[in-house]
């Protein structure tokens, strides 16, 4: 192959790539990002009980699985305030069901 027939393959190889990369960004809450977003609503602190283990373990599956966003997570990180950080994403999607977990038993 000739020199400039590299370069360009070079070149339509590395857009590519770039492309790719981009359009790969996880745009869902990752595995870290739902663990601490569970801490916040459950109210960890530097005690843990067995039972507040169990409530961040289900908040964090929760949050895997259910389409929150990071805003959601951001909401409550910042206010600690689940309920109405819950209330606004719903209000932000046209979600009027109640959610099964989140902030349910947890003081606000």
């Amino acid at each position: 192959m000739s020199t400039p027939h590299q370069l360009a393959r070079a070149a339509v190889g590395l857009t590519l790539l770039a492309s790719s990369m981009l359009s790969c960004e996880r745009k869902a809450p990752g595995p870290e990002e739902c663990a601490r977003f569970a801490e916040a609503v459950v109210g960890a602190n530097r005690y843990v009980t067995p039972a507040m283990d169990a409530q961040i373990e289900r908040q964090t599956q929760e949050c895997l699985t259910r389409p929150y966003d990071r805003e959601l997570l951001s909401c409550v990180l910042l206010t600690r305030q689940a309920r109405s950080c819950l209330a606004s994403f719903r209000a932000r999607n046209g979600d009027s069901s109640e959610s099964e977990g989140l902030g349910r038993g947890l003081p606000e």
